[in-house]
């Protein structure tokens, strides 16, 4: 990925379609901890490679491009949903919704995490899916979410406990 990435700071417009072809899956499952609506992530994920592509230059550590990138995803993501906020229905509405319709294109794990992270805030959702999904240390996430590494430890212990208690109540 490095090489690709430095490719890309040279200007190479195909090595920057090859890393985002490379994360687009990983870009896809973080933008939906915030956003439901498949046009909605579609944009976001399109406004990050834009602002990506236009600022690679500035990337200064080619190892970091990945944080980068997911960072620059979530702040879109927020800014869409702070618009639609008000129109909107909730999350868990809106999951619901998506996984009647969307069941035959989701792997059965997708569809057990969504399930699973259903009863968890944004913030603990995207902590969550950096942590199991993407494989981010503490460290890594709380760089990416600009939040200090032990309340990020604090949220994950407790997301993991409202998990567990979610699925306690509703096994009996």
């Amino acid at each position: 990925m490095e090489e690709l990435v430095l490719k890309a700071q040279h200007g190479d417009e195909q090595a920057f379609t090859d890393l985002i072809l490379m994360l687009k899956h990983d870009l896809y499952k973080i933008a939906k901890m915030r956003i439901v609506s498949n046009d909605d992530i579609d944009d976001a994920i399109q406004e990050t490679m834009i602002e990506a592509f236009k600022n690679i230059k500035k990337l200064k550590k080619i190892e970091s491009f990945k944080p980068w990138i997911i960072k620059i995803l979530i702040n879109k993501c927020n800014k869409i949903y702070q618009k639609k906020k008000m129109n909107e229905i909730t999350f868990e509405e809106d999951i619901d919704n998506y996984l009647v319709h969307e069941s035959e294109h989701l792997s059965e794990n997708d569809m057990d995490f969504y399930l699973l992270i259903k009863c968890l805030n944004y913030e603990e959702r995207i902590i969550v899916t950096l942590y199991y999904l993407e494989c981010y240390t503490t460290k890594e996430i709380s760089q990416i979410l600009g939040i200090n590494e032990n309340t990020i430890k604090t949220k994950l212990a407790r997301a993991k406990m409202k998990i567990k208690n979610n699925y306690k109540e509703e096994s009996i």
